[in-house]
């Protein structure tokens, strides 16, 4: 279990908020390694924006879908009870992963922080959607390739109901992500 706490002032407005961030997992003993872990997150959020959790420098790939150029969700006035992440490693140099996550605004007056949509009033609601995330992870042990994976990943956002009602809503339409990356480790 993680929490932060930010306490100070922002224009003139006293700022308190906090996020935090659970998991619990377990490793099966099985022929190819096997892991499941549930996942919770919650960070405070209020009618005025100023006074929401800064995520600052928050990671975002492990925890609410794939790479920074997506980024539907963002830490900041959400609380996902209900997620959970599994690996699968069939052989040394590949993993396998899918997590889901479901996620809520904090406080439905507050802003879907990173979307520009909100709903003053608190009408629209607060349930944003579900979020499926899967993806292939290669590590080859050859020489030429030893400092590089290889990831392919699929990643759909359920739109929730919210979207529905929110004012300036960008629509109901379901998205889907499809991504390869190749990172360089030294």
């Amino acid at each position: 279990m993680e929490s932060i706490y930010q306490v100070g002032e922002v224009d003139h407005t006293n700022h308190f908020a906090h996020r935090h961030h659970g998991e619990v997992g377990y490793s099966f003993g099985t022929e190819w390694p096997l892991r499941f872990v549930y996942l919770f997150d919650y960070s405070s959020g209020d009618k005025n924006s100023k006074k929401n959790f800064d995520f600052l420098f928050a990671k975002r790939r492990a925890e609410y879908g794939p790479s920074g150029i997506l980024g539907i969700i963002f830490p900041s006035n959400i609380i996902s009870p209900v997620g959970f992440r599994s690996t699968l490693q069939p052989i040394p140099t590949v993993k396998l992963m899918v997590s889901q996550r479901t996620f809520w605004l904090a406080d439905g007056r507050g802003p879907f922080v990173g979307s520009g949509l909100q709903d003053p009033s608190g009408r629209a609601g607060n349930f944003l959607g579900n979020m499926l995330d899967t993806s292939i992870t290669w590590a080859p042990q050859a020489d030429y390739f030893r400092h590089t994976t290889f990831e392919v990943g699929y990643t759909r956002f359920f739109k929730g109901s919210y979207f529905d009602r929110v004012p300036q809503s960008p629509g109901t339409a379901n998205v889907n992500y499809v991504y390869t990356m190749a990172p360089l480790t030294f």
